[in-house]
């Protein structure tokens, strides 16, 4: 609030917080132009001054809380973009397999889609960071977090093909480009749009976090539940998920069929 001339919490009202407020929203409006903070970002802030205040007021640092009445703004439903069937079956088929760099973002495609794991994530693994016989590997995710991600038997033997194309290498690294180094974050992201548009894929961005939200999809489509999901994902909290599942979790009926203890009885 040091916009506004404002530098002490004694000094700060109502007023204040709401212009803050409206602040933070107009930079998120005006895109382009410095910062651009989300809805949740913005949420957390207010949350964070809110939780401040209330301990200052409770303390009798200040007679009255400017916070009293000020609630977090209504976020924007976000539109997450996922691949369709056809649109999978394309980017799959697009990679020449017969040649090393061909099967190589045949199976990088493969683990995203399998795994939703992030493409910093992807480009990180490390050949013993592979657990075969439980089928997961061992990924950093945000702030260096450890996470086991499951993964099928269908990617299981595509990973082992691809070692075998791969061959024994001096680097760690899972996924290497043609001179036998790491493949970076940027090639992989660049490899992929090159396939989307060789499959003439339009209408989605195709990205390696695209199919992370397409994993997410089918995984909750397919009866997979929340809690699994963000434990896969590695969220920290449930709000992400939570939507998950309310964009794509249209098959409740069917579910509730299924499962209905009242037929079981």
């Amino acid at each position: 609030m040091s916009e506004q001339n404002v530098t002490r919490p004694l000094d700060v009202v109502k007023n204040h917080v709401l212009i803050a407020i409206e602040t933070k929203q107009a930079q998120k409006i005006a895109r382009g132009r410095g910062p651009t903070p989300s809805d949740a970002t913005i949420n957390k802030l207010i949350r964070g001054w809110r939780a401040f205040f209330n301990w200052v007021h409770t303390e009798g640092y200040v007679d009255t809380n400017p916070f009293n009445g000020i609630g977090t703004i209504k976020a924007e439903k976000r539109i997450i973009e996922t691949f369709s069937d056809a649109q999978l079956k394309a980017i799959l088929a697009a990679p020449n397999r017969s040649t090393f760099t061909g099967y190589r973002d045949y199976t990088i495609m493969m683990t995203l889609l399998d795994t939703g794991v992030r493409i910093s994530e992807l480009a990180g693994i490390r050949m013993f960071d592979i657990d075969w016989k439980a089928r997961h590997i061992l990924v950093y995710g945000k702030g260096r977090k450890e996470r086991l991600v499951p993964f099928s038997r269908t990617l299981e033997k595509a990973l082992r093909t691809y070692l075998e194309v791969r061959g024994v290498l001096e680097t760690d690294n899972l996924f290497v480009n043609i001179d036998n180094n790491p493949f970076k974050v940027r090639g992989i992201q660049e490899t992929i749009a090159d396939y989307g548009k060789e499959a003439r894929i339009k209408g989605v961005r195709c990205s390696p976090h695209t199919f992370r939200h397409t994993f997410a999809k089918l995984y909750i489509m397919n009866g997979g539940d929340a809690f699994s999901l963000q434990k896969i994902l590695g969220h920290t909290s449930l709000e992400i998920v939570r939507m998950y599942v309310n964009l794509f979790g249209t098959d409740v009926n069917a579910q509730h069929a299924k499962f209905s203890p009242l037929d079981r009885l």
